[in-house]
């Protein structure tokens, strides 16, 4: 039966599930809070530096590819003309309202949701039998508190979070510090050194970053194949991932990578030699590498301190180490807080821990709460794909084509694999909605429950050369033409604009 379906959010994860559903006949409304859509890309988060951390051959969906005038590791703004390009040409653009911000959502006596919230201003209220939260794990940016913020920003210092970077006017002559080792971090403080005063570089550890190319060679057949999975699985192996494991592959493999990287990129020289392993990071924490971001920190127009700010004052700060620094300008590069603000506290107990963490089964559906599902909530190597991938598990639940288990059961087996993964570092577990590393075993497993599976040719093809979501465009088209649903048409890759 179809049903009147709303989504809130209107990134990677919004627009293939509104696709997704509007294929299976449902009617769909898409709430986005923004003036333009695009989620983690939209133009509010851009950054200097900004480019996806995969190659643009793998952070595509299935059924568009990016233009091949595109840059290896395509920026920002080209991202969002690739999502904008997508809602166009599969009709999701018309079912989008920008603007609208859901405040709450509540459910209805007899099955359903009320929403509420305003559009643009003006109060909405609207009933609707499904909801699907793609708000996203990166939702709202974090800053932490210190002590002396006030007296920084009386002095005339400005405090942003690296989504609120967008003008040239707050870092250019100026003196800026950024912090944490992130990706974000990284790209920004290399970015903004190039026209920044003075331009700092203050973290609590440093991480292992994966070069665009090792040793010559382009890290994607390093990392995004099934063969550089099947080195970081500790569990849900199959008998060939057993294998390399018994050989003892990994470790060597790994270690072989840190002295390539650590001779690569000169670790020593810059002092930002990990103390921690690959393999400790492998859990969601590893990035690749900033361009010149090593070279800078080499030539000093990067100075980098391990520590953390323990206080601001006019004009600077303290560092946990001693260290003394004038500033005009910190940028926080340290995360996001996930948030549903939407949703009562009595609602969110029934599908969250004591932590926080997300209890969600396939990453997808609350156990105990009907009528709701989450997209998006599965943070992976191939976002695209993985969230494609759910959006379509989701399809087939409604239409009554996915075998569940007991709530008891998905239950246990959420706990169980949430209680595993804490034994490593929680850094990486991003409230269990990170299925680092285990992108393409998520992905099997949905199509499995979807009785679909990768043809064994393009199977090898994965574990040999790279992961590529083309392959799964004609899988997905069979799971839908058996249960009823309409594939879209697809043109063209070059019909996405190049912006």
């Amino acid at each position: 039966m179809n049903q009147k379906i709303a989504i809130i959010g209107a990134g990677l994860s919004g627009l293939v599930t509104a696709k997704t559903l509007l294929e299976y006949g449902h009617e769909v409304t898409v709430f986005e809070k923004e003036n333009e859509i695009g989620g983690v890309w939209s133009p509010c988060r851009h950054y200097p530096g900004l480019t996806t951390q995969n190659t643009r051959d793998t952070y595509a969906f299935s059924e568009l590819r990016m233009p091949k005038e595109y840059p290896e590791f395509p920026s920002g703004q080209q991202m969002l003309a690739y999502l904008k390009t997508y809602a166009k040409q599969f009709g999701v653009m018309p079912h989008i309202r920008l603007r609208h911000r859901i405040a709450t959502a509540e459910p209805v006596d007899g099955g359903g949701w009320l929403l509420g919230g305003d559009a643009d201003g003006v109060p909405l209220a609207e009933r609707f039998d499904f909801l699907v939260v793609c708000n996203g794990t990166f939702s709202e940016p974090f800053i932490p508190q210190a002590p002396g913020m006030a007296d920084f920003r009386e002095g005339g210092g400005r405090i942003l979070h690296t989504t609120q970077l967008a003008s040239p006017d707050l870092y250019r002559d100026k003196k800026v510090v950024v912090v944490g080792f992130g990706k974000s971090a990284c790209d920004v403080a290399s970015a903004v050194a190039d026209e920044a005063r003075e331009t700092y570089l203050v973290f609590r550890q440093a991480k292992w970053k994966v070069p665009k190319r090792v040793a010559g060679a382009n890290y994607k057949y390093l990392v995004l194949s099934r063969f550089g999975e099947a080195l970081t699985k500790l569990r849900y192996r199959n008998t060939f991932e057993n294998l390399i494991h018994a050989l003892g592959l990994p470790p060597r493999i790994f270690g072989r990578m840190q002295r390539i990287f650590a001779k690569q990129q000169r670790l020593e020289e810059c002092n930002l030699l990990p103390e921690s392993s690959i393999i400790d990071l492998l859990f969601g924490e590893l990035s690749v590498e900033s361009d010149g971001f090593f070279q800078k920190v080499r030539e000093g127009a990067i100075k980098a301190f391990r520590g953390e700010i323990k206080s601001f004052r006019h004009g600077g700060l303290l560092l946990s180490g001693g260290e003394q620094i004038e500033a005009d300008t910190v940028v926080y590069g340290t995360g996001f807080s996930q948030n549903l603000p939407f949703i009562s506290e009595d609602i969110r107990a029934q599908f969250t821990d004591a932590d926080g963490n997300y209890l969600l089964y396939r990453h997808i559906l609350p156990v105990r709460v009907p009528g709701l599902a989450f997209v998006g909530y599965n943070t992976s190597f191939f976002c695209n794909l993985s969230s494609e991938m759910a959006a379509l598990w989701l399809a087939e639940h409604l239409r009554g084509n996915i075998a569940l288990p007991s709530p008891a059961d998905m239950e246990e087996q959420i706990l169980e694999h949430l209680n595993w993964r804490k034994q490593f570092r929680t850094n990486g577990l991003y409230r269990n909605a990170s299925i680092y590393p285990f992108n393409t075993t998520y992905v099997d497993r949905l199509l499995k429950d979807m009785h679909a599976a990768l043809p064994l040719f393009d199977l090898l093809s994965e574990w040999l050369v790279v992961v590529e979501p083309s392959h799964y465009a004609p899988v997905k088209r069979k799971i839908m033409e058996s249960s009823g649903g309409v594939p879209a048409k697809t043109e063209k890759p070059e019909a996405v604009m190049a912006h």
